[in-house]
């Protein structure tokens, strides 16, 4: 009956692993409906090593009468380059200086790339006045601005829960913070409570205008059609793009943009999957010549471990795989077969001692638990670090060793060691077929059984009785 129930249990078990097997390599369109699935491999995003992107070179030309060269703002203007891609949610992307009036950006090919690099030649100037522009006689044509675009740090959306409406949240610099307490000092000297807020230029009727009580680093801004429809989410994102492109310090112009090849070559990503498919299988081959039965529990474990990593790469929004995450997928397969060979040595130790089979496997489990746990949680800390400090290739080899450190201890600890304990029914007397193997002078520890007092036992025969 055991027995039986150990069959039934691997049967079950073995059409999951298919299931997910096939769920993580196939692609097809759902039934009933236009939705293409892509399997995990093909829904994991790829960087630019592995995928085509943009290269875009822009001309750049001084926006402000400083003393600098216009090399040496754009010098100064690759940092904010680098924070607009950034929130606007590239990915993976390079910047680089181009001669002495150039810059070069390559993006991943997305559906919204062209767009949003379109938004870096759109600059608009800010400017904050406490008077408000007025042609009318005796009005004020020339309203002095004592906070600009040059005081801003960072423009980005915003939205403002107690009016329910969408706008702008402005970060200022050091010189900013200054500028901002002349602003307040003037208001307060001609007694106005009203700022107003110009885009583009100081002219017309105002941008929009914030209360001197409301003014601080980090204020929220709203246009006076401020709403909180889509239609206005757009504007005040493209508004707050607009104003940070204008802290640049230089125009940008769009000078050629060319769409470039994976940098590793069209057919990397393909090549890469076959050889971690190789790796695999050598692993699976060494553990079933190595270890026998104990060793092909492994490898049905392997599958469920390398499905899981997989699936939860492509789930997971920190992960993308360029070379750094390929190189990952490998260390995080090798980080579950040398935990696994841990595990299965020391059961060939502990049956070598004297130990019957299913004591050896599971003091086996039990013995090396502290030594892999220490290698996976050593795993863990370094890739949060990875993911904390590291840009691009080192953050997303950081995030697959962050989900195969997790996943890889599921599988061990909870999948093999199930596996094993179903296995045992099967298999208790033929340690030769799980390679395990004992010197002749050593004899079989037998298990220890408790004695009972034969008072004590006649206590509880007489408990027994009563009862």
């Amino acid at each position: 009956m055991v027995k039986k129930r150990s069959i039934t249990r691997f049967v079950i078990l073995s059409i999951i692993a298919l299931v997910l097997v096939l769920l993580t390599v196939c692609s097809f369109t759902i039934p009933g409906t236009t939705t293409n699935y892509n399997g995990f491999i093909g829904s994991i995003p790829l960087g630019l090593d592995f995928s085509s992107g943009y290269s875009v070179v822009y001309n750049s030309e001084k926006s402000s009468s400083s003393d600098l060269t216009v090399s040496e703002t754009i010098d100064q203007t690759l940092p904010k380059l680098d924070r607009f891609l950034s929130y606007h949610g590239f990915s993976e992307y390079t910047i680089a200086k181009q001669g002495d009036d150039q810059i070069k950006i390559e993006v991943l090919d997305d559906e919204y790339s062209s767009t949003i690099l379109g938004l870096l030649e759109s600059p608009q100037q800010i400017y904050f006045t406490v008077e408000e522009y007025s042609e009318e006689e005796g009005g004020n044509t020339n309203p002095e601005s004592y906070l600009g675009s040059s005081d801003i740090s960072f423009a980005q959306v915003g939205y403002d829960q107690s009016a329910g409406v969408y706008g702008i949240n402005i970060s200022l610099t050091g010189l900013g913070k200054i500028s901002l307490q002349n602003l307040i000092t003037q208001a307060n000297n001609i007694g106005t409570d009203t700022v107003y807020i110009y885009v583009g230029e100081i002219g017309s009727t105002a941008w929009g205008t914030i209360s001197v009580s409301d003014l601080r680093d980090g204020m929220f801004i709203q246009s006076s059609s401020a709403s909180n429809t889509n239609s206005a989410y757009s504007t005040a994102y493209q508004t707050a793009s607009n104003i940070f492109v204008g802290t640049f310090g230089v125009n940008l112009t769009q000078n050629s943009l060319t769409a470039i090849s994976p940098r590793l070559g069209d057919n990397a990503w393909m090549l890469t999957l076959i050889a971690f498919l190789v790796f695999i299988v050598a692993i699976m081959i060494f553990f079933a010549v190595r270890y026998g039965d104990l060793g092909l529990l492994a490898s049905f474990a392997m599958v469920f471990f390398v499905t899981l990593q997989l699936f939860f790469m492509q789930a997971i929004p920190f992960v993308m795989l360029d070379m750094g995450g390929a190189v990952a997928m490998f260390m995080s397969v090798l980080l579950f077969a040398l935990s696994a060979v841990l595990i299965m040595e020391r059961i060939g130790k502990e049956y070598a001692l004297g130990n019957r089979i299913h004591v050896s496997c599971k003091n086996g489990f039990r013995r090396s638990f502290w030594r892999i746990f220490d290698l996976h949680i050593i795993v863990l800390v370094t890739s949060v670090v990875m993911l904390l400090i590291g840009q691009f290739a080192l953050s997303y080899f950081g995030g697959v060793m962050f989900i195969a450190s997790i996943v890889s201890m599921f599988c061990l600890y909870v999948l093999f060691r199930f596996f094993v304990n179903t296995y045992l029914p099967l298999n208790s007397t033929k340690p030769q077929k799980m390679r395990l193997y004992r010197e002749a002078n050593v004899k079989e520890i037998k298990e220890e059984v408790e004695i009972i007092p034969e008072d004590k036992a006649d206590s509880l025969k007489g408990g027994d009785n009563n009862g």
